[in-house]
């Protein structure tokens, strides 16, 4: 929780920023070496600036503004590493660009996040306006290596590395990175690594549990157009039809009702499922098998949403057709990749009734 000690309002003498030092500390504390707590340190900042705001002490634009809290919340969301988590360090970062000249790590921590939103064209240009802002930062150095080569320019991006390795010799990411310029690695596969060699070795040799995770995060960087013109085929969504904010999401007809069909990524990610997945999906609609369901003997529902996860998970949301109350107006089941109910109210046998 913040900390309860008196605040002025504005900027803290000490730090030039709305965060007091013991803010900083408290943020600092959840960087540790073994495990370091990036939702704590986001709910942190998040009530920082509820109880800033409420309190009178300052605007919520001001807090968006403040470069430290910038930093601190793009440090958060991006180690998350979930695309959600991503997209939302997108959102905070640009109304403290006009405080972030100088400042190497707001170009990098942006530019990793418009990366990992498949924003590559804007993420390139901040990469290279973040050496140029701050070149004695060699972590710049390091993502914008792996941006000119994405884009064609190796020599660019050997030299990257080179400037990257004047400022940390012997570094592993640099190193690393160098072999895979060198190689011809694609994008995904230069992201596809952990900054410890021994965690890295391990995610290297198909050990690491959080692998499949990492995958999908990696998946909506960049996008297989055939794959994506293969969705539109398929689907044919209509004018409704929302990409990348955040999700991609249309109004689909099953038997004559419109059904909202959200697929949680962006357009990169969506281009690359597995294209016999999404038409059982797509059969599954047509059917019309999904389209009621029971939630108990006193209540049913029609299918109002479908959600579609970068896991090939499936959730199903009915509206109540009769509400025995408020808290009953909707209901929600989960599907596995097979199809399998996995959860479901009031059944806790998982079977489909």
């Amino acid at each position: 929780m913040s900390s309860t000690e008196q605040r002025p309002n504005g900027p803290h003498p000490e730090t030039g920023s709305l965060l007091s030092p013991a803010d900083i500390a408290f943020l600092e504390d959840c960087c540790g070496e073994v495990a370091s707590y990036f939702y704590r340190m986001l709910s942190y900042l998040l009530e920082f600036v509820q109880n800033g705001v409420e309190a009178g002490r300052f605007s919520e634009q001001q807090a968006r503004e403040d470069l430290q809290i910038a930093l601190w919340y793009a440090y958060a969301c991006n180690n998350i590493g979930e695309y959600e988590f991503y997209y939302r360090t997108t959102l905070w970062m640009p109304d403290s660009e006009k405080n972030a000249a100088g400042c190497g790590v707001w170009f990098y921590r942006y530019a990793c996040a418009l990366t990992y939103c498949g924003r590559l064209d804007e993420a390139f240009a901040y990469a290279e306006r973040g050496v140029q802002e701050e070149p004695g930062y060699p972590w710049g150095w390091l993502h914008l290596a792996k941006l000119r080569a994405h884009f064609g320019d190796k020599a660019g991006a050997m030299e990257a590395v080179s400037r990257g390795l004047a400022l940390v010799p012997g570094d592993y990411e640099f190193l690393t990175l160098r072999e895979e310029i060198k190689a011809g690695a694609s994008l995904e596969q230069m992201e596809y690594h952990w900054i410890d060699p021994g965690a890295d070795s391990n995610l290297q040799e198909g050990g690491d549990q959080d692998a499949d995770q990492k995958l999908r995060s990696i998946a909506c960087i960049t996008t297989d157009q055939e794959g994506l013109e293969r969705f539109y085929k398929l689907f044919a969504p209509g004018g409704d039809y929302q990409a990348n904010a955040p999700y991609c999401s249309f109004n689909y007809p099953v038997k004559g009702h419109a059904v909202e069909l959200i697929f949680q990524m962006n357009e990169a990610a969506l281009s690359k499922l597995d294209p016999d997945w999404l038409r059982t999906q797509k059969q599954r609609l047509d059917s019309g098998d999904w389209l009621t369901r029971r939630a108990s003997l006193q209540e049913s529902g029609t299918l109002e949403t479908v959600l579609f996860g970068l896991g090939q998970t499936v959730s199903l949301v009915y509206k109540t057709d009769e509400p025995i109350s408020k808290d009953h107006a909707y209901f929600q089941v989960w599907l596995d990749k097979d199809g399998n109910l996995t959860a479901c109210p009031d059944d806790e046998n998982g079977s489909d009734g």
